[in-house]
C-alpha cells in the first residue's frame, strides 16, 4: 500500500525517533505458520506403517501425538505391529503411551506424564 498522501501528511516512520522497536504491522505475515515453544499437540491417524514413521518423527520432534487407530482395529497383526513401533519411539525419547478407550492411543515426549484417571471415573490402560 501506498503511503505518499499520509507521508506528506504525517512524514515517514523513519523521521520519528524512538521507534525502532516497534513492528510495523503492514510487514507483518499474519498467515505464516507461528512457531511454538515447547510441546504441540498433534492429532493422527494410522492406516498403515507409513502413518507410524510420521507418528513417530512428531514424538521425536517433542510433540504430544493423539493417535487415531480405528481404521486399523480388524486387522490385528497389522495393529500389533504399528503400536509397538510407537511405543517403542516413545519409550526411547523417555515419554509415555497409553490408550484411551478402544481406539484411541495418546504418545507424549519426555517430561510429559500421563494420568491415568479418568475425570469423573474411571481409568486408562
Amino acid at each position: 500500500m501506498s503511503n505518499g498522501f499520509l507521508d506528506s501528511i504525517f512524514g515517514t516512520k523513519t523521521r520519528y525517533k524512538g521507534f525502532d522497536g516497534y513492528v510495523d504491522l503492514e510487514d507483518v505475515d499474519f498467515e505464516a505458520e507461528v512457531e511454538n515453544e515447547g510441546p504441540q499437540v498433534k492429532v493422527a491417524e494410522v492406516r498403515e506403517m507409513e502413518d507410524a514413521t510420521l507418528v513417530k518423527e512428531q514424538i521425536y520432534s517433542g510433540n504430544i501425538v493423539v493417535i487415531d487407530i480405528s481404521a486399523i482395529m480388524n486387522d490385528e497383526k497389522t495393529r500389533e505391529r504399528i503400536v509397538t513401533e510407537i511405543q517403542y519411539s516413545t519409550k526411547d525419547v523417555g515419554g509415555d503411551i497409553a490408550g484411551i478407550g478402544e481406539k484411541m492411543v495418546i504418545a507424549t515426549p519426555s517430561g510429559v506424564n500421563i494420568d491415568r484417571n479418568i475425570i469423573g471415573g474411571g481409568d486408562f490402560r
